[in-house]
């Protein structure tokens, strides 16, 4: 679990390392703004809508609504399109998820109440995290 959070801020300090793409030839100061790091998750179906239920139990503070729903949309935009294009509960996804999203989902899971029969699901969705982290750092190197 602090790998995840660990592997996200390695992803996040390694893109704001990297050079800023080409700049208009504006005299402009700014940097151009980073494109943000998106993941790709491969979950179930039926996880992603369990993931997506399990986040509204958790309690937020004002400060982090926006993030909840911003985090809650990604994975219910996700399940709509799979089950639009006709996936079924036990079909697997690769949906599209930013690093941030990523992050709050994994802090809303962590703040969240679960029984022991849920531990089994809880952890593989957090491993579709990390695995998601991964591979996009294994991109970012190449």
């Amino acid at each position: 679990m602090r790998n995840l959070l660990i592997l996200a801020a390695f992803a996040v300090t390694l893109l704001s390392a990297m050079p800023a793409a080409a700049q208009s030839n504006t005299s402009s100061l700014a940097p151009a703004p980073a494109e943000p790091v998106v993941l790709q998750p491969k979950m179930k179906l039926a996880d992603v809508k369990a993931v997506a239920q399990f986040i509204q139990g958790v309690d937020l503070r004002g400060t982090e609504v926006d993030a909840y729903l911003d985090t809650r949309k990604a994975l219910t935009d996700a399940a709509a399109a799979a089950e639009k294009a006709g996936k079924k509960d036990e079909d697997v996804l690769n949906f599209d998820m930013r690093l941030d999203q990523a992050q709050n989902l994994f802090t809303l899971m962590q703040r969240g109440s679960l029984k022991g029969a849920e531990a089994e699901k809880w952890k593989e969705i957090v491993e579709a995290l990390r695995a998601s982290v991964k591979d996009a750092q294994d991109k970012m190197k190449k």
